[in-house]
């Protein structure tokens, strides 16, 4: 019965979604983008399918557009990260309307998946997209990092952070797929969630010489002294595209 009432929820909304879909089109920066945290007690080569072959299907009738389906990444016992467990795995979808009207519904739809013991979504609004609603990358080792500021420092951190990457990106051979601001804000602080890819951890590694790009360094110092104490936690994943 859940089942079956999150896809007549989901697909009635498909029809809002059909008459945005005969409006202008929008900015991508109007996007919300929903960040489920999917937890399974099996396998999950079969999380995966169910997500591909059940969920998306009526995911996509009500207008999601999938941006990444995030996945454990390999990297060794003492890096300094937390990592998806082994059965786990982060859906992003890309809604053109507003995502808190889809929670419920989203997470009703994901727990009914055959395994599924858990599902914790958040919202964000993106503030910088590197290639619109595509993910410009591959396989590899993506490091989210959430960190808090005041929002009134929110703007001052996204210009330091863009200045940063423009050197940061060639000169380690990384790319920032995007930056996300958690909506709504909780307790009147801003929290940010930055998302970039590396090759692999050797990569990410060898990015943290900062000899090598003085100039992106000074940046990232400088935009530290705005981030609340104690933010800053980074986890890594790997990536599956969904079809």
């Amino acid at each position: 019965m859940k089942r079956l009432a999150a896809l007549i929820i989901i697909l009635i909304s498909a029809m809002h979604g059909h008459l945005l879909a005969q409006m202008p089109t929008i900015n991508l920066l109007d996007h919300q983008f929903t960040y489920s945290i999917i937890n399974t007690d099996g396998d999950l080569p079969d999380l995966v399918a169910g997500i591909q072959n059940d969920a998306m299907p009526a995911l996509r009738l009500s207008g999601a557009v999938p941006f990444a389906l995030w996945t454990p990444a390999e990297m060794p016992a003492d890096a300094p990260f937390a990592g998806l467990d082994a059965n786990q795995v982060i859906l992003m979808l890309a809604w053109n309307r507003p995502a808190t009207d889809l929670l419920a519904p989203l997470e009703i739809l994901l727990d009914t998946l055959p395994g599924v013991i858990s599902v914790s979504t958040k919202v964000y609004i993106p503030m910088y997209l590197t290639d619109g609603l595509n993910v410009p990358t591959g396989t590899g080792f993506y490091v989210h990092r959430d960190e808090l500021y005041m929002p009134d420092s929110v703007d001052e951190v996204f210009r330091l952070s863009r200045d940063a990457w423009v050197t940061f990106e060639p000169a380690f051979g990384v790319k920032v797929v995007g930056l996300f601001r958690e909506f709504p804000e909780q307790d009147g602080i801003a929290r940010l969630n930055r998302i970039a890819w590396y090759p692999d951890y050797k990569g990410w590694e060898h990015s943290r010489n900062f000899s090598i790009d003085p100039e992106s360094q000074r940046r990232f110092q400088e935009r530290r002294q705005y981030q609340v104490e104690g933010s800053g936690i980074a986890f890594a994943t790997d990536r599956l595209t969904l079809p």
